[in-house]
C-alpha cells in the first residue's frame, strides 16, 4: 500500500478525529492535550485545575468555621461547670467565697440553665428547711427540761366556750348578785314547810341598782321561749289560805308561788326562768327565738302576798338556771351557790 495512502487511514482512525487545519500530526497532538488539560465546552471559563482549587479551599475554610463554633460552645459550658463545682464545695462544708469578693475576671459569666436554677433553690430550700427543723429541736428540748424542773404537771386546759353554764348574762342591766344568804339559792324557807329557795333574787336595796315596775328583764342567753304565762291571773287571798291549807307542798303549789314566768330553752338541758313578772315584753311568746340580752319582761310581786296585801313593796326578780330537772347550786351552801352563778355570768375573781 503506498504511504501516503497509510497516513490517511491513521488519521482517520484517531482517537481525536480529523484536525481543523492540514498541520499534520502535531497539530493533532496538541489539540488533544487541550482536550485532556484545558477542555471548554462552553460554559466553563479558564482551565478546570482552577475549579478544583477553589472547592479545596471553600472546603478547608468551611472546615475551619466548623472548628472555631465547636471550640466556642465548649468555652461557654466553663461557667455552668465551675458553678457546680462551688456547689459541691457548700455542700461538703468549705466556705464559699461570697458574690461581692470575687475577683474580676476578663470571661463573661454566663447565666444559669433552668436546671441548675431549680437545683440551686432546692438547696437552699433544703437549708432552711435543716436549720428549722434543728432550732425546734433545740425548744422542744429546752421545753422538755423546763418540764422535768417541775414537781406538777400542767393542768388539761379547759373549754370555757363549750360549757353550757358558762356565758350567760346578768338579768338586770348594772345589777351585782346579793350577798343576802337569803337570796341565794339553797337557801331555807321555814314558812314552805322546810323548803329551799331555788334561784337568785334581785331586790333593789341588795342588787346595786334601781328596780322597779319599769325596768328590763333581760334575756341572760339565746334560746327559745317555752313558756310566757300571758293569760295569767294575779292571786287572791283566797289562793293564799289554799296554799297554807296544803301545807305549802306540791309542785304545781309551788309554780302557783313564782307568779307570772317566762321559761327560755338554752339547749342542753338548760333553761332559764324568770319570775314574779308584772308584765312580759311585746313579742315575747311560746316558740319565739330571743337573742342574749333581749327585753322578755319587768318585774313585780306576782304570785306573792304582797300584790293584793300591800301593793308596790315586795318588787324583784326571781331568777334561774335549771339543769335537767334540777338546778344550779343545788345541795350546795348558799355562799358555794353564789360563786357558781358568779361563774355563770363571767365574775368570779
Amino acid at each position: 500500500m503506498p504511504r501516503s495512502r497509510r497516513k490517511a487511514i491513521r488519521r482517520s482512525a484517531s482517537p481525536w478525529g480529523q484536525p481543523r487545519s492540514g498541520r499534520g500530526l502535531s497539530a493533532s497532538r496538541g489539540s488533544a492535550r487541550r482536550s485532556a488539560y484545558g477542555r471548554n465546552d462552553g460554559w466553563l471559563v479558564g482551565p478546570t485545575w482552577l475549579y478544583v482549587v477553589a472547592a479545596i479551599v471553600i472546603f478547608a475554610v468551611a472546615a475551619a468555621v466548623a472548628v472555631v463554633q465547636a471550640t466556642g460552645s465548649d468555652d461557654s459550658t466553663e461557667p455552668a461547670v465551675v458553678q457546680e463545682s462551688v456547689v459541691a464545695q457548700g455542700e461538703q462544708g468549705q466556705p464559699q467565697q461570697s458574690s461581692g469578693s470575687v475577683e474580676p475576671t476578663d470571661e463573661v459569666a454566663q447565666p444559669a440553665s433552668p436546671v441548675e436554677a431549680q437545683q440551686q433553690t432546692q438547696h437552699e430550700e433544703q437549708s432552711e428547711a435543716a436549720l428549722e427543723q434543728a432550732e425546734q429541736q433545740e425548744t422542744d428540748v429546752q421545753e422538755t427540761l423546763d418540764y422535768e424542773q417541775t414537781d406538777e404537771q400542767p393542768a388539761a386546759p379547759v373549754d370555757e366556750a363549750d360549757n353550757p353554764l358558762r356565758g350567760f348574762l346578768v338579768p338586770i342591766r348594772g345589777a351585782c348578785i346579793t350577798e343576802f344568804a337569803n337570796h341565794l339559792p339553797s337557801a331555807n324557807r321555814e314558812y314552805r314547810n322546810d323548803g329551799v329557795h331555788e334561784g337568785l333574787d334581785f331586790y333593789q336595796w341588795a342588787s346595786c341598782t334601781s328596780i322597779n315596775y319599769g325596768t328590763e328583764i333581760l334575756a341572760a342567753k339565746a334560746g327559745v321561749v317555752v313558756r310566757a304565762d300571758l293569760d295569767y291571773v294575779e292571786i287572791t287571798p283566797v289562793d293564799w289560805q289554799r296554799f297554807s291549807d296544803a301545807n305549802w307542798e306540791g309542785e304545781s303549789i309551788l309554780d302557783e308561788l313564782r307568779g307570772r314566768q317566762v321559761w327560755i330553752d338554752h339547749g342542753r338541758g338548760i333553761v332559764t326562768r324568770y319570775a314574779h313578772l308584772s308584765a312580759i315584753a311585746d313579742g315575747i311568746a311560746e316558740g319565739v327565738e330571743v337573742q342574749r340580752g333581749q327585753v322578755i319582761g319587768y318585774p313585780g310581786e306576782s304570785g306573792q302576798q304582797e300584790v293584793y296585801a300591800n301593793p308596790g313593796t315586795d318588787i324583784h326578780l326571781h331568777f334561774e338556771i335549771r339543769i335537767g330537772a334540777g338546778w344550779l347550786g343545788q345541795g350546795e351552801t348558799p355562799e358555794a351557790a353564789r360563786q357558781l352563778y358568779l361563774q355563770a355570768f363571767g365574775l368570779a375573781d
